[in-house]
């Protein structure tokens, strides 16, 4: 009687390595809230798709109107912003600008 053929062993190999979760290129703009002109109405905080935009307390500008303004206003997350410009359209008091994105310096300098 004749054996079936048997195929060929293959040598164990090592395992792939699973590659890790890309890093993401951050955008070339970020947003800028000015806070003098911010009111805190939450209209751009609606509309921004990653949510990096954060209510703080706001700063107190009694120069400007005579009395403490104790509003909130709006910050930004410049780690998370992908700069899509939505919340700077969205602003109702165009408060919000793009501006260029400052990478902070690598210590191999």
């Amino acid at each position: 009687m004749s054996e079936a053929p048997q195929a060929p062993k293959l040598a164990a190999s090592a395992p792939a390595a699973v590659p890790g979760p890309k890093k993401k290129k951050k955008s070339a703009v970020v947003a800028l809230v000015h806070p003098e002109g911010c009111t805190g109405c939450e209209v751009c905080i609606e509309f921004c798709p990653v949510d990096c935009l954060y209510k703080v307390p706001g700063p107190e500008h009694p120069e400007e109107h005579g009395f403490l303004s104790l509003n909130s206003i709006v910050v930004v997350d410049e780690e998370i912003c992908i700069g899509c410009k939505l919340c700077a359209k969205y602003c109702p008091w165009e408060t919000i600008d793009m501006v260029s994105r400052v990478e902070e310096l690598s210590a191999a300098a």
